[in-house]
């Protein structure tokens, strides 16, 4: 084996490295069967598995200076499904519950006091006419206009704040789904949030795209060996949720907890470690 190999990961020319420092890369996974790499001598590239002694199951090794040009990549490299029952990788934003939990809280609380603000413009207005003189009741009237400017200034940015909780909760939903699509889910991101939007038809799809959510969660993550670990979603919880649609506290209720699974779910995914990437995408720095 050469004394100085080089490597290409995401663009980028890593080296050089010594023989024993490209094998001990591979041991520590580091280095995969697919990461191309090259030393002098070769007339270009090669994938690592072609590399003598680097991984001593790959077949057609290339010798640290040979002149042969390299084969190509075995066919099931190329696809991720066919190597040791592992789920594909994909890049998924991480979802966070608390910005969501804070924008619902908020846009409650916001609502709340734009009432109680209401309320009490209204009384004082009413307590100052019975009893007051013309001036008090122009001061008065003065000071409910403000109150009144004020209360309408809470209730528009509880109305924003409760848009942006409605907007992070259908977001989740798609990311949630967009984790599942390489183990055939009953459905697609987009159609499951996009049809959410349909009147009356999504008083069943709710029932596809919520309900349905953990039932198909849970059977592809129990069918890969990578995903073992995942969170599970639970049935009961989503169902309930559903079923809240009709009974508005139970709906509210639910919401909680389901964002919370989503949430977690979603973010196990988005942390995943890149197994293709020896850089810093999958959480390794070449020395």
């Amino acid at each position: 084996m050469s004394d100085q190999w080089f490597v290409h990961s995401n663009d980028q020319e890593m080296g050089p490295y010594t023989g024993e420092q490209l094998v001990e890369y591979a041991q520590e996974g580091n280095i995969t069967a697919e990461t191309l790499v090259w030393a002098e001598g070769m007339p270009e590239w090669a994938p690592a598995s072609q590399v003598e002694g680097l991984f001593p199951e790959a077949a057609a090794p290339v010798q640290g200076a040979a002149s042969t040009s390299p084969e190509t990549t075995d066919e099931s490299s190329l696809n991720p499904q066919a190597v040791d029952n592992k789920y594909p990788f994909f890049p998924i934003k991480s979802a966070s519950f608390g910005l969501w939990l804070w924008c619902l809280l908020g846009g409650f609380i916001c609502f709340i006091l734009a009432i109680v603000v209401f309320t009490m413009s209204a009384k004082g207005a009413l307590d100052t006419q019975a009893a007051g003189t013309d001036q008090d009741v122009a001061a008065a009237a003065a000071v409910g206009s403000g109150k009144a400017v004020f209360g309408i200034v809470l209730m528009v940015l509880g109305a924003f704040a409760m848009t942006l909780s409605m907007i992070f909760f259908y977001l989740n939903i798609y990311r949630a789904w967009k984790c599942l699509q390489a183990g055939a889910p009953r459905t697609s991101p987009g159609k499951a949030v996009g049809m959410l939007f349909i009147p009356f038809f999504n008083l069943y799809w709710i029932f596809v795209a919520i309900a349905g959510l953990p039932k198909d969660w849970n059977r592809i993550v129990a069918s890969y060996d990578d995903l073992k670990t995942a969170p599970r979603l639970s049935e009961t919880v989503f169902l309930l949720m559903c079923i809240g649609t009709f009974v508005p506290p139970l709906g509210l209720a639910m919401m909680f907890p389901v964002m919370s699974q989503i949430c977690k779910g979603v973010n196990f995914f988005a942390y995943r470690r890149n197994p293709n990437a020896p850089s810093a995408l999958g959480g390794f720095k070449f020395p």
